[in-house]
């Protein structure tokens, strides 16, 4: 079962809980401070992770071994 980032409207509180699919679409999740089944899903934004220009890999430490088919570092 997937974790579901809730918000409950009555007692304005977050919560972080696990329930089914189902339970969630027919609303059928209860908050755990005030009993209410009037929970709003939180969207929180993924993070995003950009290579900059300038990253560049490390050269390998045992570039002899290598020959140019993958490091090899043993």
């Amino acid at each position: 079962m997937p974790f579901y980032d809730l918000y409950c409207s009555k007692c304005n509180k977050e919560h972080n809980i696990m329930a089914s699919m189902a339970d969630k679409t027919n609303s059928l999740i209860p908050c755990p401070d005030c009993g209410s089944t009037d929970l709003e899903t939180i969207y929180n934004a993924a993070p995003a992770y950009v290579k900059r220009t300038g990253d560049v890999a490390p050269a390998c430490p045992n570039s002899s071994a290598c020959g140019g088919r993958g490091c090899r570092l043993n």
